[in-house]
């Protein structure tokens, strides 16, 4: 997004004829916003599994999902079920759906699509930016 020298307080604005913030919205920047809004909200749900994944991977490690059990008089090290009876090897085993492989891959989907996304809202900045810049020219040759 363009930047503006009032950012964050455009309300004391003294370039409101230049100013991108006080440029009307117009329906497909609104719909687009909305869009990056979900992908952004989306991209935060991927990345909190891929904390997850992490997490309970680490705890896979330190042996957190196994239990000691007695075979033939030994004490050995098994790895717990989980509720379909599975053994917990993998950060699957406790929780579905978290595949690294997968949850990497939605990562980079969803962030080319904000980068289009950003570059479709810059253009358009672009476009309703000239527009003001023409209608304000005008108005100056007017008087």
């Amino acid at each position: 997004m363009i930047k503006c020298d009032c950012y964050p307080n455009h309300e004391i604005c003294k370039n409101k004829n230049t100013c991108e913030f006080w440029i009307p919205l117009n329906q497909k920047l609104k719909q687009l916003y909305q869009q990056i809004s979900y992908e952004l909200k989306k991209l935060e749900s991927l990345n909190q599994r891929k904390r997850d994944y992490f997490k309970i991977l680490n705890e896979i490690q330190e042996e957190v999902y196994t239990e000691i059990i007695s075979i033939d008089g030994r004490l050995k090290k098994v790895p717990k079920k989980n509720v379909r009876g599975e053994a917990i090897l993998k950060p699957e085993d406790v929780q579905v759906g978290l595949n690294y492989n997968s949850i990497s891959q939605e990562i980079r989907d969803t962030e080319l699509i904000i980068r289009e996304l950003r570059i479709k809202e810059n253009n358009i900045l672009k476009i309703l930016k000239k527009r003001k810049h023409t209608f304000i020219f005008k108005e100056y040759i007017m008087k």
